[in-house]
């Protein structure tokens, strides 16, 4: 009985050391596994950091870019005598009638799907003055229409509701957003053009929208170069509309 006891002391301590040995490699083993993670961790913020740091390079381009923008439509606003463009709101825009060479550059400048503009500084746009906001360029919206349009879901929808406020149904039923008649039909009259001076402030607001959800260029690049379709469908919603209202006055005028 005296060899049986000293036999269980001994195994004793030998099951425990077994255990702690065990446990102590599962420690050392999870603390392998959190090394790991934190130096992919770390390798994530300095990718991060490096990101960063580009993003605040392509900020201060691009508002170099949109200075040098700005002044570009001042010169060639002044070449056109309609004076500088922060003087836009007393001049009807649509009236203006370029000259071929600038007429043709302004047409390929809204018709390229992958140009998309450089955002204005903030001080340049939404400014709130007399119930109005002012878009940029001289552009001004009806302010509670305005914060309307804030609420908007869907790129589509946006940009159909900014351009019904920008230059109202009247004139885009009556327009086309590059010129070129419509293959569909064979006798297809041509429409006049949409200002492009005024499809670049579309762009540029829904640029600045887009931003505040993503700083990937691709995808912004890809959104912004559905605007010309957007418009598209609604100048001919505006006009299915209008075809409607007319076969209802005439069935009704025939009763």
């Amino acid at each position: 009985m005296d060899g049986m006891d000293s036999v269980d002391d001994a195994v004793v301590p030998r099951a425990l050391y077994e255990e702690l040995l065990r446990s102590y490699q599962q420690q050392q083993e999870e603390m392998r596994h959190i090394q790991q993670e934190l130096e992919r961790t770390r390798r994530q913020l300095v990718q991060q950091a490096k990101k960063l740091k580009e993003c605040g390079t392509l900020v201060s381009e691009m508002k170099e870019l949109r200075d040098l923008n700005r002044r570009l439509q001042d010169v060639l606003l002044l070449r056109l005598g309609s004076g500088p463009a922060i003087e836009l709101e007393k001049v009807k825009s649509e009236s203006l009638e370029p000259e071929p060479e600038l007429q043709k550059t302004f047409s390929e400048e809204a018709n390229t799907s992958s140009y998309y503009p450089v955002p204005a500084p903030v001080m340049d746009k939404y400014i709130l003055e007399n119930g109005k906001v002012h878009l940029g360029s001289g552009i001004w919206v009806d302010e509670e229409r305005w914060h309307q349009l804030q609420v908007t879901q869907g790129d589509s929808k946006y940009t159909k509701n900014l351009a019904v406020m920008i230059w109202g149904t009247d004139v885009l039923k009556n327009r086309s957003v590059t010129g070129v008649a419509t293959k569909k039909k064979k006798d297809a009259v041509p429409k006049p053009p949409l200002s492009p001076h005024k499809l670049s402030i579309v762009r540029e607001c829904l640029y600045d929208r887009i931003a505040q959800e993503t700083v990937d260029e691709t995808e912004i690049a890809q959104r912004l170069s559905k605007v010309n379709k957007y418009i598209c469908e609604k100048i001919m919603d505006i006009n299915k509309s209008c075809k409607n209202e007319e076969r209802r006055e005439a069935k009704y005028n025939l009763q």
